[in-house]
């Protein structure tokens, strides 16, 4: 909302205009107030009061064009002095209208994954339209079952498809309907491609928010054989850090209130609770312990000598510039994104190699990297979220007897997570979370040297397996400002470009 300050303005209600920098008036009577849009207020479920917005006020060059520009810049928007798109508001557009979707090119819903979808069902349908043949109705004969599916880790799979299509050499005599059909029943799986150039990153995969495996691009780092647990217990065996720990190796995963503690007399608000769509279930934070880095390390190495593992300890999310700035020196950095994204976090992840991350989003862009073992992540598009039923979700808080080593289920908490979707993968309610049966899985399973480009929001599952010879799993990730980021929770919202990066529009 833009305005010309013209004498003394008030709100309907008689109220002042209030200024959100007072010492930028002039005076003069051609001021120009505008009012950012303001985003909604999705963090807080217990509303601010109301408050009216504070107007900006420009002062400088009235020259219209650079008034313009500076509404741009100020309001992000991509306008024109005419009032048309702008350079930058068609680069916008262009970008907005090629974002991968992974739908576009697989018919393997979690649905057919879990054989909702019957051969009969099929035949009835494609009688209706005409297109009834036996290789149609042939196509899930024997698929009744997830359990009839080939097992990788904890998640179900069958053959993959890949993401990369432009070397596509199915046999282009067949009907567009026959290779449908047999595309459907095959999972997609994440392109690998060699160390790209920084153009090709940026417009093949920043810019379509689209999954992709990097080879090659950690080959001169000096971590594989230099990280081994003896030289980090030497080097920061004494430093303390901040560790997660579960009975089963399972990490925020979400299940039934009921089964806690605190249930029966724990209340939430009536006004939050009427904005709870799950209201019944909670996110499970781990139990979290302070200690020196090399009793972590005993606790993981004995872990994975164990037989019976009732117990796992998780050093993940760890700052390496907070707790370990040394190991700075051995990683290089990436030149295809040098001068292209903007880091905010540098991550430690290392566990005995047995852990499950369940499903969520981050509000990032990630690069994942392996070290030891390997990591088998299950990704699903973010552009209908409805699919993935993001909303705000309880939180709870495992707790742990130090002298006993049990977890109990008490402690209910008064927040909630606003990144983690309500439906178990491994174990999909069907009858609860229909919507879920038509999201489309990506599989992008990254062994040692590989990088995982997980664009921000992506939702996302991780199993974790240890190195056969290491014992344990050991990566680390950058997080970079989104290029592409959404409000949330919102299960409708769109991705739309980050004003951080409005200068890469042109």
């Amino acid at each position: 909302m833009v305005g010309v300050i013209g004498g003394d303005f008030r709100w309907e209600t008689g109220e002042k205009l209030k200024w959100a920098d007072d010492g930028k008036l002039s005076g003069e009577p051609r001021d120009v107030a505008f009012f950012p849009r303001a985003a909604a207020e999705r963090n807080c479920l217990i509303l601010p009061p109301k408050v009216r917005p504070r107007a900006h006020v420009y002062t400088e060059s009235r020259s219209p064009e650079v008034m313009v520009e500076f509404i741009n810049q100020n309001c992000n928007t991509y306008r024109t002095l005419e009032g048309n798109l702008s350079f930058q508001g068609l680069h916008r557009e262009e970008i907005l209208g090629n974002i991968f979707r992974a739908s576009d090119i697989s018919g393997f819903t979690m649905g057919v994954k879990f054989g909702l979808t019957n051969a009969s069902e099929q035949c009835m349908v494609n009688s209706n339209t005409g297109t009834t043949d036996a290789e149609t109705c042939g196509l899930y004969e024997g698929v009744q079952s997830h359990d009839e599916f080939r097992t990788v880790g904890g998640h179900q799979n069958s053959e993959p498809v890949t993401l990369h299509v432009e070397n596509d050499v199915r046999d282009r005599t067949e009907s567009p309907r026959a290779r449908e059909q047999k595309e459907s029943d095959k999972m997609v799986e994440c392109e690998r491609i060699p160390v790209p150039t920084r153009a090709e990153f940026f417009h093949n995969y920043v810019k379509r928010s689209q999954p992709v495996i990097i080879t090659g691009a950690m080959e001169q780092w000096n971590v594989f054989e230099k990280w081994s647990n003896e030289f980090l217990r030497e080097r920061f065996g004494k430093e303390e850090v901040h560790i997660k720990l579960t009975s089963g190796g399972e990490y925020e995963g979400v299940e039934d209130a009921s089964l806690w503690e605190d249930f029966g007399t724990f209340q939430i608000p009536r006004h939050v609770r009427d904005q709870l769509p799950f209201p019944d279930m909670v996110v499970v934070r781990p139990a979290t312990m302070n200690l020196k880095f090399g009793k972590f390390l005993d606790m993981i190495e004995e872990t994975a000598r164990s037989e019976v593992k009732n117990m796992s300890a998780y050093l993940e999310y760890s700052s390496i510039p907070q707790y370990m700035p040394s190991l700075e020196a051995d990683i290089s950095g990436f030149p295809f994104v040098t001068n292209l994204l903007t880091r905010r976090h540098l991550n430690m992840w290392l566990s005995d190699g047995h852990t499950l991350g369940k499903l969520h989003f981050d509000p990032f862009d990630n690069l994942l990297c392996q070290i030891s073992g390997k990591k088998e992540v299950l990704l699903f598009e973010p552009h209908d979220n409805t699919r993935l039923y993001e909303a705000h979700i309880p939180e709870a808080i495992l707790g742990l007897n130090n002298r006993t080593g049990k977890f109990r289920r008490k402690t209910l908490l008064d927040s909630t997570s606003m990144v983690m979707s309500p439906v178990d993968i491994l174990k999909p309610n069907f009858e609860r979370f229909p919507k879920f049966a038509d999201a489309v899985p990506v599989n992008c399973t990254i062994e040692e040297g590989d990088i995982l480009f997980m664009p921000a929001h992506w939702w996302h599952e991780v199993q974790s397996y240890p190195s056969p010879t290491q014992h344990r799993n050991l990566a680390i990730n950058f997080w970079y400002e989104p290029f592409l980021t959404k409000e949330f929770p919102c299960q409708t919202c769109s991705l739309d470009v980050n004003p951080h990066y409005r200068h890469l529009l042109g």
